[in-house]
């Protein structure tokens, strides 16, 4: 008898398992996917973008063309989940003319930035318009010029990581000192934080 009710035990606790086994009453939830490590937010949760390139800018001083090099520096704030948004510059650059004349040109300004904001590459395009200040040193001394002036353009930024993007952007600079126009092509590369 002692036999009997250890087998017969046994098989009512191995029933047990098996049957527990079958049970397909569990409940799985999903984990959320990760969000992609190559892509911009496009959410409220990132609406400020933040760069420094290298700049380079080939500058018509009227019959003749000076090389500048330097630094343009952006800010930007995305209007809620849209293409669009608002934007600030400032571009400063150092060059020389010929050996004795040093030149600086400094362009800060505020505008209109449309562009997309998802995928590997994101490309985009801006008008600004500001304030200009020239300034020349020459042998005979200083000039310094105040004016106005309007960059349009535009470029691509490629994304690396989340929150960081290379950006390539090419800009037509114009500007007017002392009641005549001056053009500008520029050209840049540098990095961008989207926070």
């Amino acid at each position: 008898m002692r036999k009997f009710i250890v087998l017969s035990t046994a098989m009512l606790c191995f029933a047990g398992a098996a049957a527990a086994q079958n049970d397909t009453t569990v409940n799985v939830v999903a984990e959320p996917a990760p969000a992609a490590a190559g892509k911009m937010h496009t959410s409220n949760d990132y609406p400020w973008q933040v760069g420094a390139n290298f700049a380079y800018q080939r500058f018509d001083i009227g019959g003749s063309n000076s090389n500048l090099y330097g630094i343009h520096t952006t800010a930007s704030r995305w209007l809620g989940d849209s293409m669009f948004g608002i934007e600030g510059d400032v571009t400063t650059t150092f060059g020389r003319l010929i050996p004795t004349r040093r030149e600086q040109q400094v362009f800060y300004g505020g505008g209109v930035h449309i562009g997309a904001r998802s995928g590997k590459i994101q490309p985009w395009a801006h008008v600004v318009a500001g304030g200009a200040h020239e300034r020349f040193n020459q042998g005979g001394g200083i000039s310094a010029f105040n004016g106005f002036g309007v960059m349009a353009g535009g470029g691509a930024d490629i994304q690396w990581r989340s929150h960081i993007a290379f950006r390539f952007q090419a800009d037509f600079l114009t500007t007017r000192y002392n009641g005549i126009w001056q053009k500008s092509i520029s050209t840049g590369a540098g990095i961008l934080f989207d926070f």
